[in-house]
């Protein structure tokens, strides 16, 4: 879909963008204060920061250098807040990550922290101003059933993300375990793949435990620094492209952080011999934008690299989340669902298609038991009924109703 290039970012959301950084140099510090003390709205600052998860970095950066008097007081109340409810999480995040690691560690379990878990410890382990929804854990499959006793004997339970078993035979592949729940806890998911949806996604995988880093005396592993930022760009790009994923500035911050912290220390000629072309351009599409909204210090000959998503930059990426028209979105959802009915998978036969409707519109007891949080099993049946309803209706609401 072809964006509007002349789109202008509105004040609110440059502001944030400054903001999605850990430090202000004095380029970055004289734009925020030119931009706070600007005629902006402040109820919308709010909105697109909770939405964009940057509140505490917003928070952070305006308590650091002293711009309070630039904000009115119930707002940056409401920041102060934000900034401390993140911080107590963070607290408890840390605390299970390092109770994870001693219960993986103890049965000799290899693993790597991914996303959010590793870069708390690593990118933003002076700051608790990064937001996690979860945990990711990076195992081999071969551990699964081990992983998921030890889990399960510590208070977590696992609910099912897939209609049915044969949705979860053409998917789990590509995907991480259904997650684990804890009631007092932050969610667990367990991958054991990288690069879900493309072909070489186990081969690759399997390349990236091969350089992994082990720590001494723990059976936790680190990724290569390539290795994890190919990981977080490729994820960072789908969640732009896909036409349902959502999306959240700290992403590019993660990204950018990175690429400050270990810029030195990677191989930035491996990136040229990535084996798969949409990987490759999912790479290059990413450091392009976070070089040059952020400046980030990617060797030049890199954002020079030519690929598909050349028509993309953040304007249009925003213009796509924030102003976004219902026509637009209801096409991205039309293409969505006929890619899933005609190509899905390139080498899906006709059964396996069928297979796949078939589960998505009558799925098992137990996924509308997770789905719906069904108390009484007396009920699962109606709601078995109600469910093929409930899409049908959402159908209709999507593509035909503004």
């Amino acid at each position: 879909m072809k964006y509007n290039n002349k789109f202008e970012l509105p004040s609110e959301i440059n502001l944030l963008m400054v903001a999605s950084q850990l430090t202000l140099d004095t380029t970055g510090l004289n734009r925020m204060k030119n931009l706070i003390s600007s005629n902006i709205e402040w109820p919308t600052i709010m909105s697109y920061s909770k939405k964009f998860g940057i509140q505490p970095f917003l928070f952070s950066h305006i308590n650091q250098h002293r711009l309070m008097s630039y904000i009115p007081d119930t707002y940056y109340q409401m920041l102060k807040h934000a900034y401390q409810k993140q911080a107590m999480q963070t607290l408890y995040l840390k605390r299970q990550i390092s109770e994870l690691k001693e219960l993986l560690s103890a049965k000799k379990i290899e693993f790597c922290l991914i996303k959010g878990a590793e870069l708390i410890e690593t990118i933003y382990s002076q700051t608790p101003v990064r937001c996690m929804s979860d945990i990711d854990i990076l195992c081999h499959y071969d551990n699964m059933s081990t992983i998921s006793n030890i889990l399960k004997s510590h208070g977590y339970m696992q609910k099912t993300m897939h209609q049915g078993k044969a949705l979860e035979s053409l998917f789990t592949h590509r995907k991480h375990f259904p997650p684990f729940f804890h009631k007092n806890r932050h969610t667990i998911e367990i991958h054991f793949n990288l690069f879900s949806g493309l072909s070489i996604d186990e081969s690759y995988t399997q390349n990236a435990w091969s350089t992994a880093v082990h720590e001494p005396d723990s059976s936790q592993c680190h990724l290569s620094k390539e290795h994890h930022l190919i990981f977080m760009c490729n994820h960072l790009a789908y969640h732009i492209l896909s036409p349902q994923e959502g999306l959240v500035l700290y992403w590019f911050c993660d990204i950018n952080e990175w690429i400050k912290k270990y810029h030195s220390q990677m191989n930035w000629h491996f990136l040229e011999n990535l084996p798969y072309k949409q990987l490759k351009d999912n790479i290059f599409f990413i450091l392009k934008i976070i070089q040059q909204e952020w400046d980030a210090p990617v060797p030049s000959y890199v954002c020079h690299y030519h690929n598909h998503h050349n028509h993309m930059n953040l304007s249009t990426i925003f213009q796509k989340t924030i102003v976004d028209n219902g026509y637009q979105r209801k096409k991205r959802v039309i293409d969505y669902y006929k890619k899933i009915l005609l190509n899905k998978e390139e080498d899906w036969s006709i059964k396996k298609r069928v297979v796949y409707w078939f589960c998505l519109i009558f799925p098992q007891p137990g996924y509308v038991k997770d789905r719906y949080r069904v108390k009484k099993k007396v009920l699962i049946p109606l709601y078995m009924i109600v469910h093929p309803v409930i899409l049908i209706l959402r159908g209709f609401k999507r593509f035909f109703l503004k």
